[in-house]
């Protein structure tokens, strides 16, 4: 073995070294293309209540906002569920009285926001 031939493998074994054993750049590339094959999941609950009235319920993630925003146009009561310090809550207990006092609605959210379609009217 000459000495040049033998430089060549020295630096080639240096640069296997440092791409492969280098934990900064291999979790940057593995945190990339673990978001990348995983997005966060949209879990938006589409339904009618018992008494008939449409509604979506969800929210917990900013994706899950986002996308209640677009398909929510046509919802004309918006209601979000948060604690006095400002944290979102799912997992309400929503119960909604005509002027009459009947329960026009009754149902438990999914996540912090609730948008329903509900008719003209004065509600408690």
């Amino acid at each position: 073995m000459n000495l040049r031939s033998g430089l060549g493998a020295l630096s080639l074994g240096a640069v296997l070294l440092i791409v492969v054993f280098d934990p900064g750049r291999c979790f940057v590339l593995c945190a990339t293309s673990l978001a990348a094959q995983f997005p966060p999941a949209i879990i938006i609950t589409e339904g009618k209540t018992p008494q008939g009235f449409p509604y979506l319920s969800g929210g917990i993630s900013t994706d899950e906002r986002e996308r209640m925003e677009e398909i929510g146009k046509s919802y004309n009561v918006k209601l979000t569920f948060a604690e006095k310090k400002g944290a979102f809550v799912a997992g309400v207990r929503l119960v909604i009285q005509g002027a009459k006092g009947e329960e026009i609605v009754n149902l438990i959210t999914d996540g912090p926001w609730l948008y329903i379609q509900l008719p003209p009217g004065v509600y408690k």
